[in-house]
């Protein structure tokens, strides 16, 4: 195993630490639910980074040497449980200690795809939450699937016919492994294309609901795509976009033909749903 390196922050602006990280080479990061306002970051890199000065206020900073383990593991086993209910999101050492929920989640994230913690896919299961109040979706769509996350959570409430990809062969690797230790039924299998391009995101559609929770750049040049999938009374749930980015996206997808039906905050991120 190569020499790892882990740079551990404290902050209250976990995003900027995060987008920092990324731009400095870090291969995985792990990210702890608030206390007290502060988020703690971890961030892993192949090689000594040259961090210089932080952008960013902070409590505190370290970077350390990491001895040969299995550092993701490592890294996860300090991340908490995520209750989204009904979703109950856990890692394999927290399974002991899962809790009654309707919809159990067990994650291993690998390498980083993701293990439900972002504030993001937290705002996405909170507003498939509100749609399964309504009614259960029965041909879904998860766009960017990373470790699938959404995917399960979606086969986990009773959706019979989830399409799952992602133009990352790894993260597609990372959510065919936690699909299997969810138990998903065999035929929902993550496919490595981008978008809804594929042949088969047209032979599973049209969806009564599509989620895609990537980056706004990316959900702006999809609108026109996102909405020719979906069925007539289908909704959308979009997030990876930053509150300051809100307004370009609902720009687009109304120009599209879709209305924002409800749209959550959480920390500096928006995750958005809309309808026809």
């Amino acid at each position: 195993m190569p020499a790892l390196f882990k740079a551990c922050v404290t902050t209250q602006t976990p995003d900027l630490a995060e987008a920092f990280f990324d731009e400095a080479g870090a291969v995985a990061q792990a990210i702890g639910l608030p206390q007290d306002g502060a988020t703690r970051v971890e961030a892993y890199f192949t090689e000594s980074p040259a961090l210089g000065v932080l952008p960013f206020a902070h409590q505190d900073f370290d970077l350390e040497h990491v001895p040969d383990e299995d550092w993701v593991t490592r890294s996860q086993q300090n991340l908490p449980p995520v209750p989204v209910p009904p979703f109950f999101l856990f890692g394999h050492h927290d399974r002991p200690r899962a809790r009654r929920a309707r919809h159990h989640i067990e994650m291993d994230a690998g390498l980083a795809f993701g293990s439900g913690h972002h504030a993001t896919t937290q705002g996405c299961l909170h507003l498939l939450a509100h749609v399964l109040k309504a009614r259960r979706p029965m041909h879904a769509a998860d766009i960017g699937t990373g470790s699938g996350t959404l995917a399960i959570a979606l086969a986990k409430a009773g959706c019979k016919n989830v399409f799952a990809c992602d133009n990352d062969p790894d993260a597609v690797r990372v959510a065919r492994q936690n699909f299997k230790i969810n138990t998903l039924p065999a035929h929902i299998r993550p496919i490595w294309c981008n978008g809804l391009a594929h042949p088969a995101a047209r032979k599973a559609g049209p969806f009564d609901l599509i989620m895609a929770n990537i980056l706004a750049a990316p959900l702006i040049a999809m609108a026109p795509a996102m909405a020719a999938h979906l069925a007539p009374t289908g909704q959308l749930i979009l997030s990876g976009l930053l509150h300051s980015q809100k307004q370009r996206v609902v720009a687009r997808y109304r120009h599209a033909g879709l209305s924002v039906q409800k749209d959550i905050r959480i920390d500096p991120w928006t995750s958005l749903m809309f309808q026809r």
